[in-house]
Formats: structure tokens, C-alpha cells, sequence
């Protein structure tokens, strides 16, 4: 039981016993002139006993005539002066005493008396109304505390930022409008323009409904779509719109390649570009997590496709990690880059061969990269990664590719390649990503028509997803885009062409519209040394792969006859006995359980290798063993701790 519990009953205690003695004392005050009343008969004993003879024996008086008076003087002596010190009361006393001594002077009878009375009535009523409404403890009034005075500055409100939300609330928010019932925040100034959120109705809209109004929303503030921007906000809210309206045509402005010399970065990301608020827009080559990235660019003729194309091939040839390969079924799209990247492919029949050539590459890069041995950042040793990341040391610093295929409708619609290169491309976005490649597709349409009716060519490729003006309005779909690619301008307000302007949804995670780099003389770059290379072991399989096809046979796809299994490794059965643990949703697995699931996993090795390493990791910590229906389990710490915590 706690302090408090055990002091309570104590404390109630206490309460009541001050309660019941603070209102007996209040009876007691409104009680008190009646104690007075006690004078008349004291004074009416006194008088008889002063005026009684003892007729018998003669005795005389046994009352001294000043007696009287003393008797009264020591009477009203104390209740006297508890009312000097108190300030109160005081008439009341004096005319009492007065009164006393009076009356054993004089005799309590006739007038005496009723002055008396009338002296008693005057003075208890005052003393009753001014103790009628006397407070009991537990009804005692708190101190009412002055509230501060509560000063509000007066803070001016920008104009502008005044009619965009009278603008908003007028002509979209009111009844009846596009946007009904919505709220605005309010702006705030950034760079370009200003910037606030559209609030729905949690349940009722979504950032969907907000997106599609992005028309009516230009319309309300007399200008184009390009300067009055909705996207979705950063965070994830989904009854909310992140809503900019630009000053100017941020993007008007062409911003050259030439002069701010962008790389691909450490993390696999490149400047590629702005965003309409200025902020810079990237592309994925690769990502530490996944490997390479595939990535989808469509765009009408003269909306800036080729030269967007040029960018990222400038950013490939410029880095150490990364290798080119450009297959062009045209033969002239990029006439600045034909030749001059690590692989080069034109017209239908080469661009063919090249897309079958590094399709049989990529899976002896698969093959490979499920063998090599490393060691992992716990200092266990393993055999077999699941993705190659471009100049991974322990790969041997195996180059990443980057397989561009320029007018890719003109080969997959091909009346003799096209069924193949389908199947092949739509085989190779699944797995060429693992052995370290990525696949760039160039179309003018995203339609399925174009892409040789392969829903999965398309949806493994809108990793990086750009879309340059079109013609057909169907393409925000097939793009996972917000927006309508169709709508955008041909020109800008100055009359500028618009070549590069598209909305770009990739790395940064906007889905916004943004304008590309603009490379001025991608010649230049072109006849540069690549910095980087193909690696030794990819050129020897190219070899491979043409010299079978010299000989007229199909090359060896490395591995596809069942051979003989490596061993696992310790550090292999250790990763493969923690990943079926993580995987079991927080539940114990008994030895049985574990030992099933990681042979599931393709381990070779004993069960009494998976026991003995198993231990280890118990010996380590880094399981810990737990009972499960009377029987030895085992579960990840993290796991037990959370449903401790919970």
C-alpha cells in the first residue's frame, strides 16, 4: 500500500473534526447574545439579596452598596477586553456593562429593564447580520487570481499573401466550387514564390480530388498550371496538397550542364536538373540497397527528350563506376554519342544481338555474383550477394551498366525482333538489375502499343519515370504521374520553347515539374575518355558470347547444367538463422522449425553446422533462447524487448 493510500483516512480525519468544530463554533458566535441574557436575572438575584433583613436577630446588611458595581465591573472586565484587542463588538460590551451596573444599583424592574431588552435586541441583530454568512471549510471560496492582461500585437498581413487566401476562398473554397469546404494555410514566402497547404475534410476528400482540380485552381488565380503547381505533400498525408504559386516562370531559364559539372554521386544519385521551386531534381543510376536502377523517358518530338537523354549519358560516361551501352534501331537519334560510348548498337538487327548479348552477360554476372565470398560488417564471413553495386571491392570493382535503347518502340515493334525483344527486355528489367545493369527505354508514348504490349516491361521501368510533353493525355497513368504530361506548354510566356520541361518522379519522391539540364555541346563530352570501363571478367564473357555466335552455336549460360554446390559458409548459415528469425513475426521458433526453414533458404550445409553456428549466436547474444510450450525456442532480442515493452 502506498504513503498515500496509508495517510489518507488519517487526513479525511482530520477534515471532518475541523469540519464539525468549525460549525459548532459558528452555533457558538450566532448563540453568543443570548449569554447576555444571563445578566437580568444575575442582576435581579443581587438586588433581592440587597434588600433582604434578617428580622429575627437583627443582622444588618450582608451587602456592602459598592459591592454591586465591583461585581459588575469584574463581569463585563474580560468579555471587555477580548473586545478592544478583537475591535469588535465593543459598543456592544460597554452599553452591557453600563447597563449591569445599573441595574444592581437601581433594581432590574420598569425601565431599566426594558432598556435593557431593547439595548440586547438592537446589538444581536447586528451581531447576527454580520455573522449570518460565516464560510464553512469546505465551501471556502479560492482567491480569484487577476488574469494577466492579455496584450495582442497587431501584426500586418502581406497584401499578396491576403489575396491569395481571399482569392481561394472566393473562387474555389465556397459552395458549390471545386474545392467546397476546404481550408488554405497560410502562405509562406519562399524562393520562387509562395507556398501553403489545401486542407480537406479527413474521410470526405483526398489528395486526389485536390490534384485533379489543378486546372480550376490556375483558372482562380488567372494563370497557367505551370505557375500554379499542386502536388502531394512531403509526408503522406493524403487529405492534403502541397500548393505553390510562382511569381515568375521559374523555369524558363535554360541552366547548362557545361557549367555546373554534376557527377553521379557516391550514393548512385545525380543533379539532373530543377524542380519549379528551384530546388535540384535527381536520377537514380544505382542505389546501395537495390543495385542499378532502370528508368522509363517519353516525350514528343522537339519536347527536349534526346537532349535529356544526352544528360544522363554524359553523367555515365563521366564516372568511374559506370559503363555505357547505347542501342539506337534508328541509327541516327544521337549522332553526337554514335561510337563514342563503351558499346554501341545501330539499327534494328545490331541493336538485336546487343540486347541478346548482354542478356546471356547478365546472367553469368548472376551467376558469378551468387559465388564470390566477403565478409559482412559483423566480421562473419559469406559467400553469395544478391545485387551488384557499381565498384563494389568485393565484386572486384565490377562495373555498373547503363543500357540505353533509343526509339525503343522501333525495335519492339518489330515485325521480325520485336516479339523477342519484348520478352527479353521485359525478362532482363527483372533480373539484369541483380547482375549490375540498368536499363534506360527512350519512346515518344508510354502506351502499351508502343512498349510491345508488356505490362511488365512498363511497371519494372517507372523506377525513374520521366515525362516530357505528349501527345496522348493517357500517359499520368501509365506513368504513375500526378499530372497530365499533354498539358504541358510549347512554349513559355516569353515565347522560349519549353524543350526539357517534364514531370520527373523518381529518387526524390515529388512527382513535380521540373526542367532537365541543358547539355550545349554534348560533343565535347563524346570524344572525352570514358572514365570509367567495362571490367576484365564482363569483356571476357562479351568474347564468349561472340565467338559461340561466330561458330554458329548457342554460348554456355554458365551454370544452367546443375552443378555441384559450395559449401555455405559460417557467416552464410549465421545471416541465413537470423533472417528466418526476423521473418518469423516476433514469434519463438523451436531448433526443428529453424533448422526447416534455413535448408528452405538453399544452404548447404549439415544440420548439425546449422545447430553448432546457432550456439554461437546464442554464446554471442545475438539470439537469445526462450520456452515455447515447454520446449527450447529461440527469437531475436529486439523481439523479445518489444513484446516486453508492450
Amino acid at each position: 500500500m502506498s504513503e498515500d493510500r496509508k495517510q489518507k483516512p488519517t487526513v479525511e480525519i482530520a477534515r471532518t473534526v475541523r469540519r464539525v468544530a468549525f460549525r459548532q463554533r459558528y452555533r457558538m458566535v450566532m448563540a453568543a447574545p443570548f449569554a447576555w441574557l444571563i445578566a437580568l436575572p444575575l442582576a435581579a438575584v443581587l438586588d433581592l439579596l440587597s434588600e433582604a433583613d434578617v428580622e429575627s436577630d437583627h443582622i444588618p446588611h450582608p451587602f456592602n452598596p459598592a459591592v454591586p458595581v465591583v461585581v459588575a465591573a469584574a463581569l463585563s472586565a474580560w468579555p471587555l477586553v477580548c473586545a478592544l484587542r478583537a475591535r469588535r463588538n465593543v459598543a456592544a460590551v460597554l452599553f452591557g456593562a453600563a447597563w449591569l451596573m445599573v441595574a444592581l444599583a437601581a433594581g432590574p424592574t420598569g425601565l431599566v429593564a426594558q432598556v435593557g431588552m431593547a439595548g440586547w435586541l438592537v446589538f444581536a441583530l447586528l451581531h447576527w447580520r454580520r455573522h449570518r454568512r460565516l464560510p464553512l471549510p469546505s465551501r471556502t471560496p479560492e482567491p480569484v487570481q487577476e488574469e494577466p492582461e492579455v496584450v495582442v500585437e497587431q501584426v500586418e498581413i502581406d497584401p499578396e499573401v491576403s489575396l491569395i487566401l481571399k482569392r481561394f476562398n472566393e473562387r474555389l473554397a465556397a459552395k458549390g466550387k471545386a474545392l467546397e469546404n476546404m481550408t488554405m494555410t497560410t502562405p509562406k514566402r519562399i524562393e520562387a514564390g509562395h507556398r501553403s497547404e489545401i486542407r480537406a475534410v479527413p474521410g470526405d476528400k483526398t489528395t486526389k480530388d485536390i490534384m485533379q482540380a489543378a486546372e480550376k485552381v490556375a483558372s482562380a488565380y488567372q494563370t497557367t498550371t505551370q505557375l500554379a503547381v499542386l502536388e502531394p505533400v512531403p509526408y503522406g498525408d493524403n487529405s492534403r496538397a502541397m500548393f505553390t504559386l510562382l511569381e515568375g516562370d521559374t523555369l524558363a531559364k535554360v541552366r547548362r550542364f557545361e557549367d555546373l559539372q554534376p557527377r553521379i554521386q557516391a550514393d548512385g544519385r545525380a543533379h539532373i536538373g530543377y524542380f519549379y521551386d528551384l530546388q535540384p531534381a535527381h536520377w537514380a543510376f544505382f542505389t546501395k540497397s537495390g543495385g542499378m536502377r532502370h528508368g522509363i523517358i517519353v516525350g514528343d518530338s522537339e519536347a527536349g527528350k534526346s537532349r535529356s537523354v544526352e544528360t544522363l549519358i554524359s553523367l555515365a560516361h563521366l564516372s568511374e563506376n559506370v559503363a555505357t551501352v547505347l542501342c539506337d534501331p534508328q541509327g541516327g537519334s544521337m549522332p553526337d554519342w554514335n561510337g563514342n560510348t563503351h558499346r554501341c548498337a545501330l539499327g534494328e538487327d545490331d541493336s538485336m544481338a546487343e540486347v541478346e548479348l548482354w542478356h546471356w552477360v547478365m546472367r553469368r554476372r548472376v551467376h558469378h555474383l551468387a559465388r564470390i565470398p566477403w565478409v559482412d560488417e559483423d566480421g562473419d564471413e559469406r559467400r553469395g550477394k544478391t545485387h551488384l553495386t557499381p565498384g563494389d571491392p568485393d565484386a572486384g570493382g565490377m562495373t555498373g551498366i547503363f543500357f540505353v535503347l533509343e526509339e525503343a518502340p522501333e525495335l519492339l515493334t518489330h515485325d521480325v525482333h520485336g516479339k523477342r525483344a519484348v520478352h527479353v527486355l521485359a525478362s532482363g528489367a527483372k533480373t539484369w538489375r541483380k547482375g549490375g545493369c540498368g536499363i534506360l527505354l527512350v519512346a515518344q508514348d508510354p502506351n502499351m502499343t508502343e512498349l510491345g504490349g508488356s505490362v511488365t516491361l512498363r511497371a519494372q521501368l517507372r523506377k525513374n519515370a520521366c515525362a516530357l510533353r505528349t501527345q496522348t493525355p493517357g500517359a499520368a497513368y501509365q506513368m504513375g504521374l500526378p499530372h497530365d504530361p499533354s498539358l504541358l506548354p510549347a512554349t513559355f510566356k516569353d515565347g522560349s520553347l519549353t524543350g526539357g520541361l517534364a514531370y520527373l518522379n523518381g529518387i526524390d519522391r515529388r512527382a513535380a515539374l521540373m526542367r532537365w539540364l541543358y547539355t550545349e555541346k554534348p560533343k565535347y563530352i563524346a570524344r572525352q575518355p570514358a572514365a570509367g570501363r567495362i571490367d576484365d571478367m564482363t569483356l571476357g564473357w562479351i568474347e564468349e558470347f561472340q565467338a559461340a555466335k561466330k561458330e554458329g552455336r548457342e554460348p554456355n549460360a554458365g551454370g544452367s547444367r546443375r552443378a555441384e554446390q559450395p559449401r555455405s559458409t559460417p557467416g552464410d548459415v549465421k545471416a541465413a538463422i537470423l533472417d528466418v528469425l526476423a521473418d518469423a513475426g516476433g514469434d519463438a521458433l523451436e531448433l526443428g522449425e529453424v533448422l526447416h526453414l534455413v535448408l528452405k533458404r538453399r544452404v548447404v550445409a549439415p544440420p548439425s553446422e546449422i545447430n553448432a553456428q546457432l550456439k554461437r549466436l546464442v554464446k554471442d547474444g545475438r539470439v537469445w533462447p526462450v520456452k515455447k510450450d515447454g520446449a527450447e525456442a529461440f527469437a531475436l532480442p529486439e523481439e523479445i524487448l518489444e513484446r516486453v515493452s508492450l
